[in-house]
């Protein structure tokens, strides 16, 4: 999965649409010193995201802001899952 594009919302947020996904808007919110799903802004033109899509998404976003490793010190990070 890659990022097509993102922008900078208010309050921290930032907003970004994946090529798997690319007519739904993923918004990602600060929690300490990593990224995290808030909302998905879901278009019936995509297929349906998964949890399985959605933990992808985050380790794809927090791999480009570059907080992949404090992502990965989460107490609910389970790399078996991806």
């Amino acid at each position: 999965m890659n990022i097509l594009s993102y922008s900078y919302k208010k309050r921290g947020a930032i907003e970004f649409t994946f090529d798997a996904f690319p007519h739904s808007k993923v918004v990602f919110h600060p929690i300490k010193t990593y990224y995290f799903i808030r909302t998905v802004r879901w278009n019936a033109a995509d297929p349906v995201v998964t949890r399985r899509d959605l933990e992808r998404m985050e380790m794809v976003a927090n791999l480009e802001m570059g907080t992949l490793e404090h992502y990965k010190k989460r107490k609910g990070y389970n790399p078996l899952t991806l």
